[in-house]
């Protein structure tokens, strides 16, 4: 009996060890056909049509996609009324690309992290709607029962003994929190659907020489390892136990969810070098930052920008990243260019994209009124 609880234990220990390798894996290199799309924001409609776009999937939505590698980099919701579907729909491809020795990599962007996190002020209106069931009324009435007894508690409650100030909270509390706002809060706490496929993705991954972060890769800050920087913002995230070389900003403005400064195409060219160097890359994708409906090369081919506000909120711009036999093309509205890797190169390729997306700006102006 104790061989047989050995040998089990040791199988145990194999399983778990496995397990955790094959969740934090982070790089992969041979890959011939990449596809990397950007800010997807609850558009349901307008993310099937980029997987069309690059033959990824077929008429009843199946992967189709052999050994493309597909990278969402980042913000499934929010914005748009279907970032479930979406998500259940990525979760199906994951299972269906392994299985044709192809992959997808969702990566977090920072609405993940705001809707792990509670900060809920970009949810779309639709996407409580879509949970809402016969106990919803309940739900809500119990939620805001529990809000008001922990107001009453307040040492100096403005409600406390005020039958008209009481019904009115009520009321406020019934518009901040609608029905289905319950529901969509177990979504994303722990144990939630949405929480549970969200945890184990990475913030950044390679693949072949490139690296993909949703934000960006803050130069003036310590360089992370991707092993490193996966696990501490896995940590942060989610809230478990930090240790004390945890920096500060990785879930800041200079963290790679959040940080904008490679969006800005006039950077430091040799300190981006000393990065990518770094990461023993040649190239680095991210989203994050609207461009308004370009793939856009920066920094003599450094820095690729692929959120080109797909989604509804931003103009449903349809274009996307293919890197396949190590040639770099934007898939604007199916149409494929070749990406220019030199800033020379850039005009030309401009005026090809204004040919096929007119509402496309070209320029550096980012619309506050839509960020974060």
């Amino acid at each position: 009996m104790n061989t047989f609880f050995t040998r089990a234990g040791r199988l145990l220990l194999i399983c778990c060890l496995w397990s955790s390798a094959a969740q934090a894996r982070d790089q992969w290199d041979g890959i011939k056909r990449i596809v990397a799309i950007g800010d997807v924001h609850g558009d349901y409609e307008q993310y099937l049509q980029i997987l069309r776009d690059n033959q990824l999937i077929d008429a009843e939505l199946n992967w189709v996609g052999g050994k493309t590698h597909l990278v969402q980099v980042g913000d499934v919701p929010d914005r748009g009324p279907d970032s479930l579907k979406i998500m259940r729909h990525l979760r199906q491809l994951e299972k269906q690309a392994k299985r044709q020795r192809g992959y997808v990599h969702a990566l977090l962007g920072n609405h993940e992290a705001m809707n792990i996190q509670g900060d809920l002020r970009f949810v779309h209106p639709g996407e409580y709607q879509i949970l809402i069931t016969n106990k919803s009324v309940a739900k809500q009435s119990e939620y805001i029962d529990r809000v008001l007894a922990n107001e009453l508690r307040q040492p100096q409650s403005l409600i406390a003994g005020d039958v008209g100030l009481f019904e009115a909270r009520r009321t406020e509390l019934q518009e901040l929190f609608p029905l289905g706002y319950v529901e969509h809060r177990y979504l994303w706490a722990r144990r939630g659907e949405a929480y549970e496929w969200v945890k184990s993705h990475n913030a950044a991954i390679k693949l072949n020489r490139i690296l993909f972060v949703h934000g960006g890769i803050a130069v003036d800050q310590p360089l992370l390892s991707i092993r490193k920087l996966n696990q501490q913002v896995r940590k942060a995230l989610l809230e478990e136990p930090l240790d004390g070389n945890t920096p500060g900003y990785i879930l800041g403005d200079d963290g790679p969810l959040w940080y904008r400064g490679l969006a800005n195409q006039a950077g430091d060219s040799d300190a981006i070098k000393a990065m990518l160097d770094f990461y023993a890359a040649d190239t680095i994708v991210i989203a994050h930052t609207p461009t308004k409906g370009i793939v856009m090369p920066g920094e003599n081919g450094q820095v690729i920008q692929v959120d080109v506000g797909l989604g509804r909120a931003y103009g449903s711009h349809r274009a996307s990243l293919l890197i396949e036999s190590g040639q770099y093309y934007a898939i604007h509205r199916g149409q494929q260019l070749l990406l220019p890797r030199t800033d020379a190169e850039l005009p030309a390729y401009l005026e090809q994209v204004r040919a096929l997306e007119p509402s496309a700006v070209t320029s550096d102006a980012i619309d506050e009124q839509v960020l974060p």
